[in-house]
């Protein structure tokens, strides 16, 4: 009797662990992972061949019911501050209307770069024309000599517009910026400032006492505006002589490294000279966000310039990409 009660026992057991196998075996072959949060499935396969292309992950055309194409869907990515953004942008089929653009995945700081999941940023794309620039990262205006017509207007000296130029990579914790504005021929405003990598620009920082040099000097921001006003009083940066430190005696009360803010004067005055890379050239009205010699100008996420120019990078990736396609 006792061996019957114990075989009897053995068997349910061994039942009992068969079954728990098969349960859990079905529930391994259809686990599904949870994406990241800024993820949505990435498109991997495409119509298009993009084997080579710089930024771009896949493409494929469109089509309706009868097969006809009516435009085309790249997915594209670039560096942003916390890792890749990419995005699946909508061409029209001319390859130059940006019809749509969606998140497909990011991993960038919310409140800052995650901000590219808002509707309101997003909707900005819809039905403008690529390529996309940030305000200050236009292409140079175009000129129509045949016409005895041109977009800027040029002097002796400078042709008149606005500069912005760059410093090559991050130092100290920022990346540094100068925009030049030049009317009538001559400097008249320039801008040097730095932002760090979550977006918080050096002068605002200097002047809310978190950026703090010495307690009792001029801050930051003032001394590089006394910088910028030397230079529109001289029209270039001849009076701001340079020590082996990289600092100068030139400007009164100047005690910083001065080395990068002449390097970016003489970068953006190497432009004026020609005109090359101006986004203003005096004709701007109410239908701002057009760039005279092409594309679109968008706008940015505020506080996040890392995360902004990832996005301006990746649809014109995208743009470059399909429009080569659509007009091979």
């Amino acid at each position: 009797m006792k061996d019957n009660r114990l075989k009897g026992i053995i068997a349910l057991a061994v039942v009992t662990l068969v079954s728990f196998g098969i349960v859990y075996g079905s529930k391994a072959l259809t686990k599904t992972e949870t994406p990241d949060e800024g993820q949505t499935d990435l498109p991997v396969e495409g119509s298009i061949d993009v084997d080579g292309a710089e930024g771009i992950k896949a493409a494929r055309e469109l089509t309706d019911g009868s097969g006809n194409v009516t435009g085309y869907a790249v997915t594209a990515a670039a560096k942003g501050f916390a890792g890749d953004v990419t995005l699946e942008v909508t061409f029209g089929t001319d390859g130059n209307t940006i019809e749509d653009v969606r998140v497909v995945s990011h991993r960038e700081t919310p409140g800052y770069g995650a901000e590219v999941e808002n509707e309101d940023y997003l909707n900005q794309f819809k039905g403008i024309t690529a390529p996309v620039y940030l305000p200050g990262n236009g292409p140079a205006a175009e000129s129509n000599d045949a016409a005895g017509d041109t977009t800027a207007t040029e002097t002796e000296g400078l042709v008149d517009g606005v500069y912005t130029v760059k410093g090559d990579e991050f130092e100290g914790g920022f990346l540094y910026t100068l925009t030049l504005k030049v009317e009538n021929g001559a400097v008249t405003s320039v801008v040097w400032d730095a932002v760090d990598e979550v977006g918080e620009y050096k002068s605002y920082l200097s002047s809310v006492g978190e950026y703090v040099m010495t307690e009792d000097g001029p801050t930051w921001k003032e001394q590089a505006d006394a910088l910028a006003a030397k230079v529109i009083e001289d029209q270039s940066t001849e009076g701001i002589a340079l020590g082996e430190d990289g600092k100068t005696d030139s400007v009164a009360g100047v005690s910083i490294s001065v080395g990068g803010f002449t390097d970016l004067v003489e970068k953006a005055l190497v432009l004026a000279a020609t005109g090359e890379g101006s986004t203003d050239n005096g004709t701007s009205d109410d239908t701002a966000g057009v760039v005279t010699a092409g594309g679109t100008e968008i706008d940015g996420i505020s506080g996040a310039t890392v995360t902004s120019e990832a996005i301006e990078t990746l649809i014109n990736y995208a743009y470059e990409f399909i429009n080569g396609y659509v007009n091979k």
